[in-house]
This record gives structure tokens, C-alpha cells and sequence, in this order.
């Protein structure tokens, strides 16, 4: 780095293959930011906007407690004071004096020039000018302990790195507001609940985690992401008309450049790892809807009503609002697939992968069993034994089943031809077994709640 930067506090590195790592090297202080410090972020960011091999930035703290303080404290009081002890942040007397205050009391935080992505892996307490840096980058990831707050509005100190700006951008003004009026502390939980923080991971991961997804960014063709995001982030808040001419300045400039013709021909020769044969599908849930469609395409659906593909989209509904994952949903879409749609294994082992192919065939009754009862009993010991995603997704077909049930019967149908009562029998004795081993209690108590309202419809007046 230049040699205007302290190595000591303030390194840049390389991390991977077109990632720049930025660390304030300060854990002693919570990484505030000094005259040292800042003047060191001033070059670390001018090498990184500068160098064309640097196409993504990581910025964190050192050790495990701050990702940044904010402005050190001790070098503010040193603007007031007669005879300071630390240099100051820089001379109260002229605010013009370059380069801090012009450009950011603490680093160029008011530079809005760089249109390469940055990252925040936010290890700790983010606050005041910290926040303020942590708002700085495009994607923050925070570990689980992480904190944030404009916690300077106890000291009387303003937010002078963009705080202002940056932060209602992002949250909403309501939210900013109540933040930096109030100083108040938030955890990373809330701070992704109203969009600060885009991504949670366990304590002491943050940083590998920027690391690894700024990898797959830096792998990406690089000019088309960067005037995207230039047309973002400057286009922003303008009026609709004005943003789409920035946009249309943007892509402009973009259609002179080799590489918008390179990427098309790399389209069509199928030369991207999502594009080659067997590459994982860029959604699981969208690919296992595609393969049920076509597998389910003109089969009649259970008791008469509508298509039988309308059972499994209403059974992955159920298990992605109880907290299934892609794969539980991709197994919900194709649940029925192998039994009644003649849809193999190893078909579906290539459209969504091995781990869904084993959780569908876990699904499955076994049809080289011939007695009902038996291939019953052996189907829901498989279920039981299996993982959570096995009795999720059963959870969610049994919730779906009895649905449909009531809904014909509502429509006037014979409880009798449709076996109402045996059904019925059957569901409860499956989901005490399926529940007794650890089911998601919120769905189990969904479904019991379904077939009290199956018995109350059946009973006689």
C-alpha cells in the first residue's frame, strides 16, 4: 500500500483473486479512527479505486469486540486543547483544510466515485463513525454479536461521514430518524430486520464469509456490475425520468465496451458454469416446480378437483411458510413424483441434485411392498427416522391433504366415498408418530387443528 498509510493500524492486503482486504488495526480502541487512521483510509481507498485488479473491497476491524468506534475521541478533544497531548483530527480553524474535512473526517467517507462493490464484514460494535463506514459499503454481513448506533449523541458529536445521508438510503427514513435521534443500540437481528445488516453469520465468520462472497463478485465480468451499480446508487432518490436517464448514460457507456458483445456469445456457447450440463439450478424450488409441472401435466387432481399439481404447489406453499429450506420446497414440489407421476430417481437427481433426489425417495411409499397397510407403516417409519426436512415436508402434505379434504367436502361431497373417517384414522396415528419424534410443533399443531376441523365437519348434527 502507499506509503502514506501506517501499516500498523490500518492494512490492505490481498484476500483472494481480485479482492482488497481493509482492516483498522486498532482492537486496543475499538478501531477508532485517528489522524493516522484516516489518512491511511484515504489511500487504501484511492489504491483499491484505482488499481484495476482490485475489483471488490472488504473493509472490517481487528480482533472480535468493534468493526469501528467511529472518530477517536481523544484526537477530537485535541482540536480544543491548548497544547494537545495527540495530534488533532485535523485544525477546527480551517474546515477547508484538505484532505479530511473536505473529503471526510475520518477517511474519504464522502467520496460517492467508487463503482466497485464493498463489503462490510461487521465484527463487533459498529458505531458513530463506524456505522457511518459500516453504511459506506454496499453489503454489509455482521456477525451474530454485532451491534450498531449513532452512539456519538451522547458526546455532542455530529454525524459528519455521511451518516446523515447514508444511513435513511438504506433503512428508510422513519427508522434513521429514530436511530440517530435517540443514540439507541441495535443487534444484528434488528438491524436486518429493517435492512441495515443483509446477512447474519455465526460470531467470528463475517470476515470469511465477505471474503468468499466478494470472490464470487471479483469472478464476475466486471464492467456491466459496475455501471449497474453506478446507476444505482447515483439514480437513486432522483425523479424517475432523471434516474432513468443516468441509467440510460450508464448502459451507454456500457455498449461500447468488448465485453457486452464477449458475454452474449459466451451465453449462447453455454460457457459459464450455470450455463454448462448438470450445473445447479440458480433457483431449487423453481427447477422442481418446472420438473412436478411436467411430470403432474394433465393428471386429474385428488378428489375430482382441479389439477393434480395444484396438491404439491399447495404442500411446498405450506412447507416454505413453516421454515423450509430450497431443498425441503424442491422435495414439497415433487413430493408425489416417483408414486404417482412414474418420475425417477435419477431424473430428479439431475434436474435438483442428489439431495433432493434422497429426501423425495424418503417421501416415497414403497410400491414393491404390496400390502397397503404395510407399505403404510414402513413409508411412515422412513419418515420418522429421516431428518427434519422429511417430517417437515410430510407435515406440510398431510396440512395440504386435509385442506383439499374440507374443501370438497364443503363442496358437497359424500364423506363415505371420499373415506373420510379412515382417513382420518390414518392421519392422526401418523402424526402422533411423526410428531413424537420431533416435528416442527408449530405445523404439527397446524395439522391436529385441520383434523379436529375434518371431525367436526364429518360429525353428525
Amino acid at each position: 500500500m502507499s506509503a502514506d498509510g501506517p501499516p500498523e493500524t490500518v492494512r490492505y492486503e490481498t484476500a483472494a483473486p481480485g479482492v482488497r482486504l481493509l482492516t483498522i488495526d486498532r482492537a486496543a480502541r475499538m478501531n477508532a479512527i485517528g489522524p493516522a487512521e484516516a489518512r491511511g483510509l484515504f489511500a487504501a481507498l484511492a489504491e483499491f479505486r484505482e488499481d484495476d485488479g482490485a475489483h471488490v473491497l472488504v473493509m472490517t476491524g481487528a480482533g472480535t469486540e468493534s468493526f469501528c468506534a467511529g472518530a477517536d475521541l481523544a484526537a477530537v478533544a485535541a482540536m480544543f486543547a491548548a497544547e494537545p497531548a495527540t495530534e488533532p483530527l485535523f485544525d477546527p480553524a480551517d474546515p477547508a483544510a484538505a484532505p479530511i474535512p473536505a473529503e471526510g473526517n475520518i477517511g474519504p467517507t464522502r467520496w460517492a466515485g467508487i463503482h466497485k462493490p464493498i463489503i462490510a464484514a461487521v465484527n463487533g460494535a459498529a458505531y458513530a463513525g463506524g456505522l457511518e463506514w459500516a453504511c459506506f459499503a454496499h453489503i454489509r454481513i455482521a456477525d451474530q454479536h454485532a451491534s450498531f448506533g449513532v452512539t456519538c449523541r451522547r458526546w455532542n458529536v455530529g454525524l459528519g461521514d455521511g451518516g446523515t445521508q447514508r444511513l435513511p438510503r438504506l433503512v428508510g427514513l422513519g427508522p434513521a430518524l429514530e436511530l440517530i435521534i435517540t443514540g439507541r443500540v441495535i443487534g444484528a437481528e434488528e438491524a436486518a430486520r429493517i435492512g441495515l445488516v443483509n446477512e447474519i453469520v455465526p460470531s467470528g465468520t463475517c470476515r470469511e464469509r465477505a471474503v468468499a462472497l466478494a470472490a464470487e463478485v471479483a469472478a464476475l465480468p466486471q464492467p456491466a456490475l459496475r455501471t449497474d451499480l453506478e446507476a444505482a446508487v447515483g439514480g437513486f432518490g432522483l425523479p424517475l425520468a432523471e434516474g432513468l436517464a443516468h441509467e440510460a448514460d450508464c448502459f451507454n457507456r456500457l455498449l461500447g465496451q468488448p465485453e457486452l458483445a464477449a458475454g452474449a456469445r459466451r451465453f449462447l456457447d453455454r460457457d459459464h458454469p450455470d450455463r454448462a450440463a448438470g450445473a445447479a439450478p440458480l433457483h431449487l424450488p423453481g427447477r422442481a416446480f418446472a420438473l412436478a409441472e411436467r411430470a403432474h401435466r394433465g393428471q386429474a387432481g385428488k378428489y375430482g378437483r382441479g389439477a393434480f399439481i395444484d396438491h404439491p404447489a399447495r404442500v411446498a406453499r405450506i412447507a416454505a411458510a413453516a421454515g423450509g429450506d430450497d431443498v425441503a420446497v424442491a422435495a414439497a414440489y415433487l413430493h408425489d413424483a416417483i408414486e404417482h407421476a412414474g418420475v425417477t430417481r435419477a431424473e430428479i437427481d439431475a434436474a435438483c441434485g442428489a439431495e433432493v433426489g434422497a429426501l423425495v425417495e424418503a417421501l416415497t411409499k414403497d410400491d414393491a411392498i404390496e400390502d397397503r397397510i404395510a407399505r403404510r407403516t414402513e413409508h411412515r417409519s422412513r419418515v420418522v427416522a429421516g431428518d427434519r426436512r422429511a417430517r417437515l415436508v410430510w407435515l406440510a402434505d398431510r396440512q395440504a391433504g386435509i385442506e383439499a379434504h374440507l374443501e370438497a367436502l364443503a363442496a358437497g361431497a359424500d364423506p363415505e366415498e371420499l373415506g373420510t373417517a379412515t382417513r382420518m384414522d390414518q392421519w392422526r396415528a401418523g402424526l402422533d408418530a411423526v410428531a413424537a419424534a420431533g416435528a416442527e410443533p408449530g405445523l404439527a399443531a397446524s395439522v391436529r387443528a385441520a383434523l379436529d376441523r375434518l371431525a367436526a365437519a364429518v360429525r353428525p348434527a
